[in-house]
């Protein structure tokens, strides 16, 4: 699954390198998207939204090996994502967050200069310390804890990417 799928330019090389793959693409803005097949399933989501994520994906039985996060990147929107999605993983499979960095680096993304950023909670994980976050509940907290097998943060030319194994 992929989140933020604006024209479907990375969906449509998903789709040929996974020629099995039944793909579920989401945006904001659906009547963006270019492709068309019957493995694509594109569908009008916004991950500012619990309530939504709720509705469309978490009632859902369907469980992903791959789920890509590169939505609206604003701060509130990355952490729900994670969390409230990442029971949607199968056993093994990755949690991608595209441009992690983009509520420390752009104002237009985190407003407020609300902390902590999804790039904060990610390293006080990795370094076995606690975190506090409006945006996630404790049971959703617990989940992760429970189950993250390993988190992966690099730094490309511009942006930052985290990946994230689940056990």
């Amino acid at each position: 699954m992929e989140l933020g799928t604006f024209k479907g330019n990375a969906t449509a090389s998903f789709f040929y390198f996974f020629p099995n793959a039944i793909i579920d693409t989401g945006d904001l803005y659906p009547d963006l998207f270019r492709y068309n097949s019957t493995r694509i399933n594109n569908f009008k989501i916004d991950t500012s939204s619990k309530k939504e994520i709720n509705e469309k994906l978490i009632s859902q039985k369907k469980k992903y090996e791959l789920i890509i996060e590169d939505a609206g990147h604003y701060f509130k929107d990355q952490i729900i994502s994670l969390f409230m999605l990442f029971p949607k993983l199968k056993k093994g499979g990755i949690f991608v967050i595209e441009e992690l960095d983009f509520p420390d680096t752009r104002d237009d993304m985190n407003t407020l200069k609300e902390k902590p950023t999804l790039k904060d909670i990610l390293n006080l994980i990795k370094e076995k310390k606690d975190f506090t976050s409006n945006h996630v509940d404790q049971s959703e907290k617990k989940y992760f804890l429970e189950n993250f097998k390993s988190i992966n943060i690099f730094k490309g030319r511009f942006n930052e990417i985290a990946f994230i194994e689940k056990k």
